[in-house]
């Protein structure tokens, strides 16, 4: 295949992955909006996905087995999905899809703080701008845009519990995926998450609501594309399209979670928050740009 058909494809796959996952809020906050309880949701969710990636897997590499790195493997589940979904649907639960996806996109900054603090990397003063860009940003979604009751300001607030979990688990996996074929990583990952979600979601029995056939829509769509097809598009991306693009990509979920949370739920950002979103969206943008000149020879 011609080199420049190769890079069509993988960026046409990369922006359908992107606005996969900026709609993955979308679905979430419709199927909670009914009265699923979160955890509950959580585990259908990677029930689905396990059903899905375990055949292919088993198909494609013989196994799920991870020997040595599998006690790795179950924390970074256990971080990146039990407890982050934990603070993810809590806090969709209380504050709009549209904000919770713009705190969300803090994960670059809080990924690039936390080895500046404790790995003791030594950044670039354009690097350093990015972060204090971030922050602004921050502080006026998850501030000004709170309602007077505190409901808004608490889901915003578990939002960046999320963050922070995701942030650990973009740090603890890439040594299991040094070792292991990421398929079989995700597919034990999805695995381990239905067992720890598991005790949560019967924890929830009393909760549980009927809900329409639009949520289990949302529900199947969430595993289906948002975890088992994105997963591999986005692999397949990275290999035709630089990481430049790549890294500006992940710019596209808040933007289409903040038009998609207008379009079908309703949802409105206030002027600030609109202003802390595209601060965020241009920190991430400054930082991937001052990540490229510091690489050039």
């Amino acid at each position: 295949m011609h080199k420049s058909t190769q890079k069509a494809q993988g960026m046409a796959m990369l922006i359908f992955v992107n606005v996969m996952w900026g709609l993955s809020f979308i679905f979430s906050k419709t199927t909670l909006s009914e009265g699923m309880p979160p955890m509950t949701l959580a585990f259908l969710r990677y029930l689905l996905t396990a059903a899905i990636m375990l055949p292919l897997c088993l198909k494609l590499q013989g196994g799920v087995r991870l020997y040595k790195w599998a006690p790795r493997a179950f924390v970074t589940s256990l971080l990146g999905i039990t407890v982050y979904f934990f603070f993810e649907h809590s806090g969709l639960q209380r504050t709009t899809a549209s904000a919770a996806s713009l705190i969300v996109s803090l994960v670059p900054m809080m990924t690039l703080l936390f080895r500046v603090l404790f790995c003791r990397e030594h950044i670039s003063g354009t690097r350093w701008l990015a972060v204090a860009l971030s922050l602004v940003g921050a502080y006026l979604v998850i501030v000004t845009g709170s309602d007077a009751g505190g409901g808004s300001l608490t889901g915003n607030l578990l939002m960046v519990g999320a963050s922070l979990c995701w942030t650990g688990y973009i740090l603890t996996t890439p040594r299991l995926l040094e070792s292991c074929s990421s398929l079989r990583v995700t597919t034990w990952q999805a695995l381990a998450a239905v067992v720890t979600l598991a005790p949560f979601a019967l924890a929830e029995r009393s909760q549980w609501v009927s809900v329409s056939p639009a949520s289990w829509l949302c529900i199947f769509l969430l595993a289906a594309v948002c975890s088992a097809l994105c997963y591999v598009l986005y692999n397949l991306a990275m290999r035709a399209v630089d990481s430049l693009t790549v890294s500006l990509a992940i710019n596209i979920n808040p933007i289409t979670a903040c038009v998609a949370g207008a379009l079908l739920l309703g949802e409105k950002l206030t002027g600030m928050q609109l202003a802390g979103g595209i601060i965020i969206v241009l920190s991430m943008i400054v930082d991937t740009f001052a990540t490229r000149d510091a690489k050039k020879p």
